[in-house]
């Protein structure tokens, strides 16, 4: 996989968010990448897996804030303009 492609430079001005689900006793933490100009297009990274709910929150909040290019939180997808099916 080639580290510039031209095809991923809308990951630039994406909104991140974070998703945590609950699976074999473990809280999973997702990141969710979202095009601002396009929100059914998206990437969903999965990062990591903790025992309590907590600290996937901690986990999961202090990746979306690194993970942000946009670090003030100015670009934003409205949340019925895309739908992510937990199955």
């Amino acid at each position: 996989m080639s580290r510039n492609n031209p095809e991923d430079a809308w990951l630039l001005d994406a909104e991140v968010q974070y998703k945590i689900v609950e699976q074999k006793s473990r809280w999973q933490v997702s990141l969710v990448f979202i095009d601002t100009k396009d929100p059914t297009h998206f990437i969903i990274k999965k990062m990591g897996d903790y025992r309590s709910k907590r600290l996937a929150e901690i986990y999961a909040i202090n990746r979306m804030k690194t993970a942000a290019r946009d670090v003030r939180g100015t670009q934003k997808v409205k949340k019925d303009a895309y739908h992510i099916n937990n199955n």
